[in-house]
């Protein structure tokens, strides 16, 4: 559950600090006065884009701080990947600045949007009036029928049709040349044989360029090897680096530490003798033909003529050579390759197919269950007339992201009128009552989780209120459910109820936010009932309320 929340220079938020409890809470208060934006700070403690609109008028930053406590077990799971130390109660800050930086922070550790996105959806969830507007885009119905079964085979099914996408085009693309690269083959095959003849190699070039650049600068290498050997022929280098290491092995006799240097020496001594027998050996055995010039100059003729012909490098020329010998033998070789393709092709597909037509016929069963428990919670609501189906109709000749469903949810709420689509016929009201009895049906799901409607109960009144009201409080037995209200029936059914105002402080206007008790809650729902003015009648109907919903505070 959401156990408090800091929230500073925040739109007319100045500097607030709330906490809250488990169950049922409310907000109530007049428009304007800062609830949804409470809420609207929720939302970025879940992951809610940000923007440095919404910093306080005269700040540098807004500072969102939540701090949550016995959360769901996969939240534990999160942070060790993560490698985030557990604590007691888990810490999300938001912190977003005027130049456009936003940081996200997990118990003291930046992480990306991303990351706390992922989080919240095991944290909470935020409903607002808007989102029963999902309910008239049908692509949004998998999300309330897909459980997690049919989610792991959907992943399973989305590996596989990659994998079937990736070899169907090999293959389209195969069959759809096969006439074009037929005529091309004996060009094809001419610039292999082209190729191929003048055995073009990388490495080949590099050495040609070497040897070329030794023989075009032979005179000078000589020179300077000539010059090179007499440094140690005419100064005796040699000897005289011999004698100082008779020298220290003299000395060595008297103190240990010189034979550390005589062995260095001796190993640079024999090391440099190498080096000039080695020199002596090469420079005698050079062999010059100028000969070979001319011959190296005509082949790396042959490279330069290429790589114009080709307009390529060589090392292009080369992939190319091998990628023209592929192609020859996918010509030569079609009617084999089409037909292991094929193999493949049908293979995929067909297990493809059997991923799909379980989920769907696990999406018929969950919707057929689904059915039944709407129509069980929209009879709560005051919605006894309605007769409702989920129709899913597959078709395995179309694979699609989600599978080979396409799904419609067919209603008519009022008796005589015939089976519409859901996006069709609904009003906001009913709306707003079918998506309530979603989130009865799937709060299961949400055990160890913050539930927030801002403003659900908008649109309803009379009998129908206190349905609202009584499905909600329903829900707050498995979860934390916080309610932004204006409907006297929801706030009196809550455990706890909140009242945000907001008040004019050196000319600037900033929220203001108390917890109620039972003489303040009984004012304040007398005025919500009311217009705004107290009056004995109303007080008595709000202590009526409360007492009805067996609140003592």
């Amino acid at each position: 559950m959401l156990k408090s929340i800091f929230v500073k220079n925040f739109a007319i938020i100045d500097n607030i600090q709330i906490d809250f409890s488990e169950n049922m809470t409310v907000l109530t208060g007049e428009t304007g006065a800062g609830k949804s934006l409470i809420i609207d700070a929720i939302g970025l403690l879940f992951g809610d884009r940000a923007s440095s609109e919404l910093i306080r008028f005269g700040e540098t930053k807004a500072i969102i701080e939540g701090v949550f406590t016995d959360t769901n077990i996969k939240v534990s799971e999160i942070l060790q990947e993560l490698e985030i130390e557990e604590e007691d109660f888990l810490t999300i800050r938001r912190e977003i600045y005027n130049n456009g930086k936003n940081l996200c922070k997990i118990n003291g550790n930046s992480v990306s949007l991303n990351v706390l996105q992922e989080l919240s959806n095991y944290l909470g969830n935020i409903h607002t009036q808007f989102d029963s507007e999902k309910l008239v885009n049908p692509k949004n119905y998998f999300n309330f029928i897909d459980n997690e079964e049919i989610k792991l085979l959907l992943a399973l099914y989305q590996d596989k049709l990659k994998e079937y996408n990736k070899v169907k085009k090999e293959y389209d693309t195969l069959l759809a040349n096969e006439a074009e690269n037929n005529q091309k083959l004996e060009f094809y095959k001419y610039q292999f044989n082209d190729l191929k003849n003048v055995n073009l190699n990388v490495d080949e070039e590099n050495d040609l360029k070497e040897r070329s650049n030794v023989l075009n600068n032979y005179e000078k290498i000589s020179s300077q090897i000539n010059e090179f050997i007499n440094i140690y022929d005419n100064n005796d280098i040699l000897d005289k680096i011999y004698e100082s290491i008779q020298l220290l092995e003299k000395i060595e006799k008297y103190n240990n530490k010189f034979s550390k240097y005589k062995t260095i020496l001796e190993e640079n001594y024999y090391n440099v003798n190498d080096i000039l027998e080695e020199i002596h050996l090469d420079f005698k055995n050079q062999d010059i033909d100028y000969n070979e010039l001319d011959e190296i100059n005509e082949r790396l003729g042959i490279y330069s003529d290429y790589k114009r012909k080709y307009k390529m490098s060589t090392e292009e020329i080369v992939n190319f050579y091998h990628k023209l010998e592929e192609e020859i033998q996918k010509v030569e070789n079609f009617d084999i390759l089409s037909e292991k393709l094929k193999e493949s092709v049908d293979k995929l597909y067909n297990d493809l197919l059997s991923v799909a037509q379980k989920i769907s016929d696990l999406r018929k069963k969950v919707a057929h269950e689904l059915v039944e428990k709407i129509r069980s919670n929209l009879l709560d609501l005051q919605l006894s007339k309605t007769i409702l189906d989920i129709v899913i109709k597959s078709d395995s000749s179309q694979f699609k992201k989600n599978g080979i469903d396409d799904i419609d949810i067919l209603i008519t709420f009022n008796e005589g009128e015939p089976l519409k689509p859901l996006s069709k016929i609904a009003s906001g009201g009913e709306l707003s009552r079918f998506m309530l009895a979603l989130k009865a049906i799937t709060a299961n799901q949400f055990v160890n989780q913050t539930l927030i409607f801002d403003e659900i109960d908008n649109g309803v009144s009379g009998s129908v209120a206190y349905s609202i009201a009584n499905k909600i409080k329903e829900i707050s037995q498995k979860s934390q459910v916080l309610c932004v209200t204006h409907l006297v029936q929801v706030a009196a059914i809550s455990d706890h109820q909140l009242h945000i105002s907001k008040e004019i402080d050196n000319n600037r206007t900033k929220t203001n936010i108390k917890e109620l008790n039972y003489e303040e809650r009984v004012e304040e729902i007398s005025k919500m009932a009311s217009f705004g003015l107290s009056s004995e009648a109303s007080r008595n109907f709000a202590k009526e309320l409360l007492k009805n919903s067996i609140i003592t505070k």
